[in-house]
């Protein structure tokens, strides 16, 4: 029983040396490609993303991208908010505006740290499910850094207006199933029971709840 919970440990990283963010060279070129890695071929850059090294660098990638499409997404929540208030007279639009630029400038500076407990949190409850689910090959670090080459990228879907948010949590799902999976080196089914069963669960708690 102890065996299932402690799967055969990973070999060291060989011949892995992604991503590109993790190397020298001009930063918005490294930032750019890094997110086309995880957003167009994800299974090979979670296939050559080192599993070690540091969650330095692979949260500062988070972050980036984290604030970069949340303040895209806050300037569009700014947009239509001012819009629905021109609706009315100078003043109602005057006042919705403010309101706007208020919760857009809250939105912005909680989300640093917003990013990095989510990428924590999340990354937490993804390994613990692979070691519940005997597939935890790699170390905590491993799981941390798919989250964070994950939100990092996917958060940048939001630059797209209206469906931008929804199609970020949907291909994160999808990304983080992948980067699990080739990251620990265990079969898609274990990856997506990890990632897809706390969803779940959360779904449940809050149909019951409601």
């Amino acid at each position: 029983m102890t065996d299932q919970f402690q799967p055969p440990q990973l070999p060291p990283d060989g011949g892995r040396t992604g991503p590109v963010w993790e190397t020298s060279g001009p930063l918005a070129t490294r930032f750019l490609e890094t997110v086309r890695g995880v957003l167009l071929n994800p299974v090979e850059f979670y296939r050559t993303m080192r599993r070690r090294g540091g969650v330095g660098a692979p949260l500062t990638f988070g972050i980036a991208g984290t604030l970069v499409g949340g303040v895209i997404g806050a300037l569009y929540q700014l947009m239509f908010m001012t819009m629905g208030g021109g609706f009315g007279d100078f003043s109602a639009a005057r006042d919705t505006a403010f309101v706007g630029l208020l919760s857009s400038g809250c939105i912005v500076v909680i989300l640093p740290l917003a990013g990095i407990l989510w990428i924590v949190i999340a990354a937490g409850i993804y390994h613990l499910m692979l070691l519940l689910l005997g597939g935890a090959r790699g170390t905590f670090e491993t799981t941390l850094r798919v989250v964070a080459y994950t939100m990092g990228a996917t958060s940048l879907l939001q630059i797209l207006p209206m469906c931008g948010s929804l199609l970020a949590a949907v291909w994160s799902i999808v990304v983080n199933i992948i980067g699990l999976a080739q990251a620990h080196e265990v079969s898609t089914g274990k990856a997506a029971a990890a990632v897809l069963v706390p969803i779940l669960a959360c779904c449940v708690v809050i149909g019951l709840a409601w």
